[in-house]
């Protein structure tokens, strides 16, 4: 390990958490004009029922000849919600599939990934019933033949926080699993868009700095890897970092969790977004926030994910593409490829 490398890595997180900001001064200008190579991106559809989130499903898969704004030809994987998915009419998801298709870009499920009981399982009563990241095998079947019958090809699947909401998590209806329990439920799902999908590559979502306030994260994200590689026959694929962004702890975190995934050989990734709106956030305060967050993790706390994710669960921006509604996460992606092809 390079110390001194780390040791300004952590100075950097540091003085995020004292100054309370981000804006830190002008990265230097590179010694050639060659830009940095970007990540993979992942770019989340968002939203499908709202008028403005609808519309942008419309521009993108249902017109005759969709035109794309520029941003969005240089994502790898555009994800769908599962709940999103469920949603969706068959003939409209027929059009997302053989679009993406059209462009090369891969189609990925942001997934509901845990079983709510297995037999021979044994889980206090009514465990994971309204928990974040449940939802029964049958179902998540279902949805997988959707996709085969619209002449689908899943890709990737990004796991919606399983260790965390299985295991750790203490709120109502709490199923505190044992990590082989948290598996043996993500296999029972994943299994099922096996079946019909056998390359699909699975990756990880876990919330931050929550992980990283557990004594023994390390150790139990380790054995969590170890534990999916038996239960599900193939290694975690990626660890996505989703950031407390309100958590004046969360740069001190996210290099934590740099670190771990890199000496882990674990690919790594962060969702860009923002912190939840208040009563005074405006639709272009949020995203310009979630600009300036994506700068400061790659240019002052030095953390280069192997993938971004641009996504929102928050009332902003609401929408996929820019259009009559206002920017929408699109705007977040451009502002950020801008900046990493001028070198920053």
């Amino acid at each position: 390990m390079d110390i001194g490398y780390e040791m300004r890595r952590v100075a950097a997180a540091f003085a995020f958490v004292v100054a309370a900001g981000i804006g830190a001064a002008s990265a230097q200008t590179p010694s050639t004009p060659s830009a940095p190579s970007v990540p993979k991106i992942w770019f989340g559809m968002g939203a499908i029922s709202s008028d403005a989130g609808h519309h942008s499903w419309e521009a993108l898969y249902y017109q005759p000849d969709p035109q794309w704004p520029p941003a969005l030809t240089r994502v790898t994987v555009m994800g769908l919600l599962t709940q999103a998915l469920v949603k969706i009419p068959d003939a409209d998801l027929a059009r997302v599939v053989a679009e993406l298709k059209r462009r090369h870009i891969a189609l990925g499920v942001e997934m509901l990934a845990q079983a709510y009981t297995l037999p021979g399982m044994t889980a206090p009563a009514g465990c994971g019933g309204g928990v974040e990241g449940y939802y029964p095998p049958e179902q998540t079947a279902a949805l997988a033949a959707r996709i085969r019958r619209a002449g689908g090809q899943l890709d990737y699947i990004a796991m919606d926080e399983p260790l965390w909401f299985g295991h750790y998590y203490t709120g109502p209806h709490a199923c505190r699993s044992s990590i082989e329990d948290v598996a043996a439920r993500v296999a029972a799902n994943l299994r099922e868009y096996q079946k019909l999908f056998p390359k699909v590559v699975i990756g990880d979502i876990e919330p931050f700095p929550s992980i990283t306030d557990e004594p023994q994260w390390s150790a139990d994200y380790q054995h969590w890897r170890e534990a999916f590689r038996r239960a599900v026959g193939e290694p975690v694929a990626f660890l996505s970092a989703d950031l407390n962004w309100g958590q004046t702890s969360w740069p001190r975190s996210l290099v934590a969790a740099a670190d771990f995934a890199h000496h882990a050989d674990l690919p790594f990734g962060v969702i860009y977004n923002a912190a939840p709106s208040t009563a005074a956030t405006t639709n272009q305060a949020w995203l310009d926030a979630a600009v300036r967050n994506a700068a400061y993790i790659e240019r002052d706390l030095h953390v280069s994910p192997d993938w971004i994710t641009f996504t929102s669960w928050d009332r902003y921006p609401g929408h996929a593409v820019t259009d009559q509604y206002g920017p929408g996460e699109d705007y977040v992606l451009s502002q950020y490829l801008k900046q990493r092809d001028a070198g920053r």
